[in-house]
């Protein structure tokens, strides 16, 4: 094997005006490392300098760039097995722009060669070019043959201020994690703005494409996706960009979006049947089935996704009512070796829904073995409820409850249990619910004591609480009303009802008007087109000075109830107090 010459690459500095020329100076020294690839025949390896303060104690820090003295520079050589150091400085000054280069000898720690580069105006991008061709001259090797990775400065400065909050951000992901994703951020924009520079470049868009990718670990996405929203205006027929913004909109929910951007990537490029059905099951749970099975029937017996594309359709059926077709895609998924929980999950509602209990119970149980959630559980005890087994609905309610305690499907299922041991309680916590809500005073004493003997047998019963917060409502109780409906909510923390009577509440005392319109909003996005849930908000974020937001809501409430008398009044307060701004 040919001997290849080991140069470790520091850094380099910067003497300049522009705040921008250190980072320009430390990333142009590691594109160098980047530019030299694994068969170039010299190895060019990065240099990464922590100083530690004098004495026996302080933390060390990273020097991002400098311009040591030979025997340094030799010395950070030798740490990489290297045969020689580069060492430069960018520097901008009155007689132009130049790079003053050295080449360090790490045996006898002495400077071997030396170069002062002119730059251009305008020719910065060409550096590197000429720094690798000097270095391989200087070490007598070839110089490796590369492209420039972009076409000119404007494109050049972005990427590398982009790199440079790269290491920004790695610097600060464990001590600062909102700087380190606000430097990921800073990256992402530079990155695009080297992509929109250079149209034809390529590595801006495969480092955009990189940590958006990267931001699904993350679990934030939002500033990723405008990222990829601005490159793929610039590049329409960048088909992995529309496709990781599909994928990143799949992750945000964003179901209509995120089928755009998949079938814009599908229509440059065939995505693979995995992502063909994933594409479907995004249809399907946009409500649009024909275009999901559309994909699905593309996918042949002897593709390995084939499975899970027949139990899809299987899924598909179950819900459109159509047994007969669902059964034969099931078996033909587990032909092919797909048997999830939400297939037998699907096939038992099917069956449920034709009063056909015992091979729905079945599939439900089967859909536990398989790892189904709670909710398959709760099913699974009405249904044993409904066929007279009180006991197996009783063990599977306490099972479930012993593992959930809270959210939606442990509030059924406590409803559920509470109902198997009281039976004449819960009718009569029904009627008190409705006569609390009714707004007679004559009979809020009962009402109350029906809530307590319920709260005496099922301690964190929901509806209980929530009753007890109306009754105090009611009475112009507002503490104990908060009271109750947090509690409700630390139950149920997206219960819409309690959501809104807390907001309610919280706006009407006056002193916490964030978290209420953080309350109503929550309910109204639960309840969108619930007229009064709409108007509320709308009303709370009138009264916090937010008057686009609080027109957006009153126009939507009075879109769904035009006569309603309240949402009438709060908007008659609203063109009363856009028509004083307007006056000022």
């Amino acid at each position: 094997m040919a001997f290849k010459p080991v140069i470790a690459v520091v850094p380099f500095g910067a003497r300049s005006s522009d705040p921008r020329a250190g980072a320009w100076a430390r990333q142009l020294a590691r594109r160098l490392v980047d530019r030299v690839g694994a068969e170039a025949a010299l190895d060019l390896r990065p240099v990464f300098l922590v100083a530690m303060p004098e004495g026996s104690a302080g933390e060390g820090h990273l020097i991002l760039g400098s311009t040591p003295p030979p025997d340094l520079a030799a010395q950070y050589g030798a740490s990489l097995g290297a045969t020689r150091t580069l060492v430069g400085t960018y520097v901008e000054g009155p007689t132009g722009t130049r790079i003053d280069a050295s080449l360090v000898d790490v045996t006898t720690k002495r400077v071997m060669s030396e170069r002062s580069f002119a730059i251009a105006a305008g020719t910065l991008h060409g550096a590197e070019r000429e720094l690798v061709a000097w270095i391989a001259a200087a070490v007598a090797v070839s110089a490796p043959e590369s492209t420039d990775p972009v076409a000119n400065d404007d494109a050049y400065t972005a990427l590398l201020e982009a790199m440079d909050q790269e290491v920004n951000a790695t610097l600060l992901r464990t001590s600062d994690a909102a700087r380190a994703d606000d430097a990921v951020h800073a990256a992402l924009d530079r990155y695009v703005d080297a992509a929109i520079a250079d149209p034809e470049s390529v590595l801006p868009e495969e480092r955009v494409l990189v940590l958006a990718a990267e931001s699904l670990e993350r679990g934030s996405v939002r500033h990723e996706i405008h990222a990829l929203e601005r490159l793929v205006s610039a590049r329409p027929r960048a088909w992995r960009v529309h496709y990781i913004l599909g994928q990143l909109r799949a992750e945000t929910d964003d179901a209509n979006g995120a089928i755009v951007a998949f079938e814009h990537a599908h229509a440059l490029h065939p995505l693979a049947d995995p992502d063909l059905v994933r594409l479907a099951e995004l249809y399907a749970n946009a409500g649009a089935v024909s275009p999901g099975l559309a994909h699905l029937r593309r996918i042949r017996p002897t593709s390995a996704a084939y499975g899970s594309a027949q139990e899809l359709v299987a899924i598909i059926a179950y819900q459109r009512g159509d047994l007969d077709a669902a059964t034969q895609a099931f078996d033909r998924a587990i032909a092919a070796g797909t048997d999830s929980w939400e297939l037998h999950a699907s096939r038992a509602a099917a069956h449920h829904a034709r009063g056909e209990t015992e091979p729905a119970a079945a599939h439900y149980r089967d859909a536990l073995a398989k790892g189904a959630p709670g909710v398959v559980r709760l099913n699974l005890a009405r249904i044993e409820l409904a066929s007279g087994d009180r006991a197996e609905a009783q063990r599977d309610l306490d099972a479930l409850l012993a593992s959930e305690r809270t959210g939606e499907v442990a509030c059924h299922a406590r409803r559920l249990r509470f109902g198997l041991r009281d039976a004449e309680l819960e009718r009569e916590l029904e009627h008190a619910g409705q006569s609390a809500l009714s707004g007679d005073a004559t009979t809020l004493d009962a009402a109350q004591a029906t809530f307590e003997r319920a709260l005496a047998i099922e301690p964190d019963l929901w509806e209980a609480h929530f009753g007890r917060g109306i009754v105090a409502r009611q009475r112009g109780d507002a503490d104990a009303a908060r009271a109750a409906f947090t509690k409700v909510l630390e139950l149920w923390p997206d219960q819409p009802d309690a959501l809104h009577e807390l907001g309610v509440a919280l706006l009407e005392s006056g002193d916490e008007v964030n978290a209420a319109l953080r309350a109503l909003d929550r309910a109204a996005s639960l309840r969108p087109t619930d007229a009064a849930y709409l108007a509320d908000a709308g009303f709370a974020h009138l009264r916090a000075g937010n008057l686009d937001t609080a027109r957006r809501y009153l126009e939507r409430a009075s879109g769904i109830d035009a006569n309603d008398p309240i949402t009438k009044q709060y908007v008659g307060e609203l063109l009363r107090i856009e028509n004083e701004v307007g006056k000022q």
